[in-house]
């Protein structure tokens, strides 16, 4: 039994293999065992090679999304108290909140910054019982004024990430481009149609929160809007957007 016992542990002992033990066979890969099998405290998947890990990682990001995006938000718009000489119209213009929408395509060329196209439309009105003192080149009363705003920016947008692997990341950013405004100015005798197209620039910043799926992300940003000359229309505005990368 002594003897037995003795063969027996010599033959589980991989240091000195028992004399008849069969050997491994040429084909078996010594290392299998030890393939996706994670060090001490490192996540599954991960790998002791710090190179490798980071490789894969990266293949593994590119092989599921590609850096290029678009995105889509609606808003709120506001609009300062000024008055408008270039379109005509003399006192100021209490525009009341309203609302604002936009479309950006981008591209993600590096994990914190991003390079986005955008347009989009701003609408703001004036209170109607507040026109006042406020009167238009030709007309006689004002009884209604809309201000239609399009941008077309080209933005660079930046991200953060202050709490480690989360879902929540800060975004800033700003561009420049142009702008295209309309005013619809309502009264008598009749109604006025002017326009201007301007350079402008504008300065976003904001929260980001992917919800879990890689290819989504939701914002909320808060953006500052002018052009550089001409009229100044200080447009600020408070949008959710939502973005899909493909």
């Amino acid at each position: 039994m002594g003897l037995f016992t003795a063969v027996a542990a010599r033959a589980d002992d991989p240091a000195n293999p028992h004399p008849l033990s069969k050997p491994p066979s040429l084909l078996t890969d010594p290392n299998a065992e030890l393939i996706d099998r994670p060090l001490p405290g490192a996540k599954a998947g991960e790998t002791g090679d710090a190179s490798s890990s980071s490789s894969s990682g990266a293949g593994a990001e590119a092989g599921t999304l590609t850096p290029f995006y678009v995105r889509t938000g609606i808003g709120l718009s506001f609009v300062t108290t000024v008055d408008y000489p270039d379109f005509g119209i003399n006192g100021d213009v209490p525009m009341q909140p309203g609302f604002a929408t936009g479309v950006m395509l981008g591209t993600q060329f590096h994990d914190n910054i991003a390079f986005e196209i955008e347009g989009g439309l701003l609408y703001n009105s004036v209170y109607q019982n507040q026109l006042d003192g406020v009167g238009a080149t030709d007309m006689t009363s004002v009884s209604n004024i809309q201000l239609f705003q399009v941008p077309m920016m080209g933005n660079f947008v930046f991200r953060t990430d202050p709490l480690a692997d989360s879902k929540i990341r800060l975004v800033a950013g700003g561009g420049m481009g142009g702008i295209f405004r309309q005013v619809f100015i309502t009264g008598s005798p009749n109604d006025n149609t002017r326009s201007q197209t301007l350079t402008a620039f504008q300065g976003f910043g904001g929260v980001q929160i992917n919800p879990g799926v890689p290819d989504l992300m939701v914002d909320v940003q808060f953006r500052y809007l002018n052009s550089i000359a001409g009229q100044s229309v200080p447009s600020m505005s408070i949008m959710g957007t939502v973005t899909i990368r493909f």
